[in-house]
């Protein structure tokens, strides 16, 4: 399987509200893909690129919850919470490290400044717990809370910061955890899509992108499995199933063939991956009971 094409989700969304203030600006161009287009992302990767990590990489929060913007899709209060929580294990701080990522994405998506800048905090706290508060330096979180009104700022992307912050977890060997970090945050991006959207409709551009999400949810495994010696991964890959399973499950079709383009180079065709109203109900409750048993903790 081609992951070219795929972008980090823990290091995409960490970027948007710390290091995507610096100014390098570069953004989404994906849009949501008509019924007669393939759906294969066959884009230039926007950001971190082959060179520097040898991790599995899936989308960010960023590109996904541009969907639901274009889609129209009306904000819920009631989907996220900005109180803190106190995770005991290091499996539950990873899987919220990255849920929390993926909702400021969302929150900072419908200009949510005052929930993102709470979640932001969040972020750190668990950071801290987690052993990787070496990511939050003060030039970051500077840059943070002097843009954190500012939308155009919170959803750029820059590379530099894509290497700078992989680097830096993969030279503390934070390999496994940043494949929980990304579980975490991937579910919850599925979690809040899905009840965005409500009830399915047939032929809908954004249940079409998020069928599209399967091809990451192959990623998620494939880099999860590097390191499923350990038993918190094990926990991970034993309780993603009922979600993992719905999607490896969905069929696929062919919507164009291969053909050689100009100068006779060899244009591929694409797949388009079928959910129908049965699949997305299921998804929407597996991703939700999921979410919901790692997100729920004692308030502190």
């Amino acid at each position: 399987m081609n992951k070219r094409y795929l972008k980090l989700l823990f290091v995409s969304s960490l970027t948007i509200v710390m290091v995507g203030c610096s100014g390098e600006t570069e953004e989404n161009q994906d849009a949501i893909p008509q019924d007669d287009q393939p759906v294969i992302h066959d884009a230039t990767p926007i950001g971190f690129g082959d060179q520097g990590s040898s991790t599995y990489t899936v989308p960010s929060p960023n590109e996904l919850f541009s969907i639901i913007k274009e889609s129209k899709l009306p904000y819920r209060e009631d989907l996220i919470s900005t109180e803190h929580a106190i995770y005991t294990s290091s499996k539950d701080q990873a899987l919220n490290f990255g849920r929390i990522t993926a909702d400021i994405a969302y929150t900072a998506s419908y200009e949510k400044f005052n929930e993102s800048m709470s979640n932001f905090e969040n972020l750190r706290k668990i950071g801290d717990d987690l052993g990787i508060s070496y990511v939050f330096d003060e030039i970051m979180v500077n840059r943070v809370k002097n843009n954190m009104d500012n939308a155009d700022s919170l959803e750029v992307i820059s590379t530099n910061s894509y290497q700078r912050i992989i680097s830096m977890l993969e030279e503390n060997e934070k390999g496994s955890t940043l494949a929980i970090i990304a579980t975490g945050g991937y579910v919850e991006s599925i979690y809040i899509l899905t009840n965005l959207i409500g009830d399915y409709s047939a032929g809908s551009p954004v249940i079409q992108r998020l069928a599209d999400e399967k091809i990451v949810m192959e990623n998620v495994l494939d880099y999860l499995k590097m390191y499923e010696d350990e038993d918190r991964i094990q926990e991970v890959m034993k309780d993603l199933e009922p979600v993992s399973t719905l999607f490896l499950g969905l069929s696929e079709e062919k919507v164009s063939e291969d053909r050689k383009g100009k100068d006779n180079k060899m244009i591929f065709g694409g797949n388009r991956v079928i959910m129908n109203e049965a699949d997305f109900n299921a998804l929407k409750e597996a991703a939700t009971n999921y979410r919901n048993s790692f997100a729920n903790a004692s308030q502190s």
